[in-house]
């Protein structure tokens, strides 16, 4: 399963420094899931009012694990770090 999640980030926030953060935590993330691989975080390339800021896409063995991913610590705490400053988000799981 391939599994997107985008964020559009509020007026203001830091969008480098919030890059980098999810770069940092996903590649953690890679290396200690064993069911999580080719994780990426890209940065949107044009500014339109439509578009999400930050996108990170993986794969994920299995649809039940899922929730493994969801609920592992360094994903809670990076998504509970970063609440202020995201005003949408967005998942989409495809095979």
């Amino acid at each position: 399963m391939i599994h997107y999640n985008l964020l559009k980030l509020k007026q203001g926030a830091d969008t480098a420094a919030i890059l980098a953060r999810c770069q940092t935590v996903y590649a953690e993330l890679e290396a200690e899931l064993d069911f999580l691989h080719d994780a990426k975080v890209c940065r949107c390339v044009t500014e339109r009012d439509s578009n999400a800021d930050i996108m990170m896409v993986m794969r994920i063995d299995s649809p039940d694990r899922l929730a493994d991913y969801l609920q592992h610590p360094k994903h809670v705490a990076l998504a509970q770090g970063l609440k202020d400053s995201v005003a949408a988000r967005m998942s989409f799981d495809a095979e």
